[in-house]
């Protein structure tokens, strides 16, 4: 009899209620086992379980793209929206080709595997068009452009990396970074593997020889058995994808938009790089404004799915147009993608509507709906979801295991490893609890409680001499951090005394440009924000409020004026000065001050009393 596969073992409560198995007597039959947990799973089950472990599914709807040749760098770098040039071996990047009108022809993301060659991953309905294109303005480059012959396998989750390193067979290290690409052999054939997001969760798009497909299919049935993962069905694949604000061709872009109404700009191009199609239109727009309509969030009531290509109006006025929607598991709220008129682009604001025709309250939502969680937060979560469970219920088992999944998760949770040798110990597994704080000694040498707790449990054995020792080394280890802690003190103060000494030469600069301009954009600007920096916040307010009555349409400064008024515990003014800001940040596009005023006013309005 063999144990219950991982993928059942770590079911919702509510899930494993549902079947009464617990033994599994063979391989084939947990097999079939498994099979049947995952067509008996519905799909918020599916999305609940990628969520927090892992579920894979194929990409079937998506293809390679394989280019080669000593100039294929500099071709891809004239055709393409991002900067090629930036890549190193290993390293990928998302961009798009767009025509001189700047509307879409493809969106993808070009990764390179060698000195003279590069791999695109797309969407198969774009492929056709891509490879036109490419081929139409070939001339006399060493560029070949070829099919690769494989299949596509994405796991993704916060148990992804570990699942997929046993699944290579641990034959090359994943991809650290995002688009980031390595090559590995698995049964001696090339295969590729893609550091790639698809749910807003971390994960890997792993690209495999279609020749090899039935022994992978076996390994994969092998890996579910060992590890909580489960195939996700295409409707939860669904739900990730618009709550990750991941747009699909076709469905929420097409070759009728401009590349900056779709948002991949902000992930695409390059404002830096040479000329290429459709460069002009794109930096024109980035420098002078913002699209009329551009994709966004929104969050509706009821549950009900609005028609793709509704019209939003609010009184006759068409604002919006419907594009993907779908109930969100994660919100428990029904959610759409798209696009919006720039006036009501402002994030989190109420509005009232019709969608179709149909009146509906709608909140406008910066992408993605749903914020991913590292691995460290998920290691977190479960470390403290393990002291609840342990203050609420004798039974130590459960407890134990999430602290080893947190440790799975963050090899580095000192105090993960901490809780659980306390566990252990408390369950008499001391010869347990003594080598996880060795194996935390190996990743961190300098971690002071695996000394410590080493001492406590070499105690409870009797080993007094090596007890005596290890507090001997956290006593060193203690004495040898403090000096540290002071003389990092120290050059930080220097540093700091430094750094003071240069910014009251700016100041006094600045203020030679405004006694000949007093309205000067930049020296009004670098005035608040050096004093800012000095922490002379009443001194930074006036110039600020010029640069924002003057140019109005300066979010940097909206930003810089919300942060001074919040230091000087002006909170209503701080409110005011982010909303205004937001709402010129929108229409401009400039989204990352747009996000960091979104997250400060939702600070502010959640501590409000």
């Amino acid at each position: 009899m063999r144990p219950l596969p991982a993928v059942a073992e770590n079911l919702s409560p509510s899930a494993k209620n549902r079947f009464n198995f617990t033994r599994i007597p063979c391989p084939h039959v947990a097999g079939l086992f498994i099979r049947y947990l995952e067509t008996t799973l519905t799909s918020q089950e599916n999305h609940q379980y990628l969520r927090e472990k892992a579920g894979y599914f194929f990409l079937d709807d998506w293809c390679l793209v394989s280019a080669s040749g000593s100039d294929v760098l500099n071709y891809f770098q004239t055709q393409t929206s991002n900067d090629v040039h930036k890549l190193n071996i290993g390293q990928g990047q998302s961009t798009a080709i767009v025509d001189r009108k700047a509307k879409i022809i493809a969106t993808f993301s070009l990764h390179r595997t060698g000195e003279e060659s590069v791999i695109i991953l797309v969407e198969s309905v774009q492929k056709e068009k891509l490879l036109n294109h490419l081929e139409t303005f070939l001339f006399r480059e060493d560029v070949s452009l070829s099919s690769p012959d494989h299949f596509l396998l994405t796991i993704q989750g916060p148990r992804s990396s570990s699942i997929i390193q046993d699944f290579i067979q641990g034959s090359t290290p994943i991809p650290e970074k995002q688009n980031d690409i390595r090559l590995f052999d698995l049964d001696a054939q090339p295969c590729m593997i893609i550091n790639k997001s698809l749910t807003g969760e971390e994960g890997c798009v792993l690209a495999l020889p279609t020749q090899i497909k039935n022994s992978i299919l076996q390994k994969l049935q092998e890996v579910k058995i060992k590890h909580p993962l489960i195939q996700v069905d295409s409707h939860a694949r669904e739900v990730f994808r618009i709550e990750a604000g991941i747009p699909s061709y076709g469905k929420d872009l097409d070759e009728k938009n401009i590349l900056p109404e779709t948002g991949l700009e902000h992930s695409s191009v390059s404002y830096n790089k040479g000329c290429y199609i459709g460069q002009e239109v794109i930096a024109r727009i980035k420098t002078y404004g913002a699209p009329n309509f551009a994709l966004m969030g929104l969050v509706m009531e009821g549950n009900d799915l609005p028609l793709v290509d509704s019209e939003i109006k609010m009184d006759s006025k068409k604002i919006g147009t419907i594009k993907s929607s779908v109930f969100s598991y994660s919100l428990q709220k029904t959610i759409a993608l798209a696009y919006i008129q720039k006036d009501y682009r402002s994030p989190d604001v109420d509005l009232n509507v019709t969608v179709g025709g149909a009146p509906c309250k709608i909140r406008t939502c910066l992408l993605p709906f749903y914020q991913p969680q590292t691995r460290k937060d998920h290691s977190r979560r479960l470390h403290d979801k393990a002291l609840v469970l342990y203050k609420d219920q004798d039974d130590l088992e459960q407890p134990v295991a999430l602290l080893r999944e947190a440790i799975e998760l963050d090899p580095k949770n000192a105090d993960a490893y901490e809780a659980l040798g306390v566990f252990l110990s408390k369950q008499n597994k001391l010869d347990e609890a003594i080598a996880l704080m060795k194996r935390l000694m190996e990743i961190d040498p300098e971690e002071i409680m695996a000394h410590t707790n080493l001492s406590i449990y070499y105690m409870q054995q009797g080993r007094i001499e090596e007890a005596e020792r290890e507090k001997g080394e956290a006593t060193a280890l203690e004495f040898e951090k403090a000096i540290s802690e002071n003389m990092a003190k120290k050059k930080s103060q220097d540093n700091a005394n430094k750094n003071k000494a240069e910014k009251e030469q700016k100041v006094s600069m600045f203020k030679q440009v405004l006694e000949i301009d007093p309205a000067d954009q930049v020296a009004n600007f670098g005035l608040g924000s050096v004093y800012y920096d000095l922490q002379h916040y009443e001194e930074a307010l006036t110039p600020l409020l010029t640069v924002v009555k003057e140019y109005n349409d300066y979010s940097a400064a909206y930003v810089l004026l919300g942060k001074t008024l919040e230091k000087l515990s002006r909170q209503e003014e701080a409110i005011e000065a982010y909303r205004n800001g937001i709402a010129v940040a929108s229409k401009k596009g400039d989204l990352m001050p747009l996000k960091e005023m979104q997250q400060k006013l939702n600070q502010l309005l959640d501590s409000a009393p």
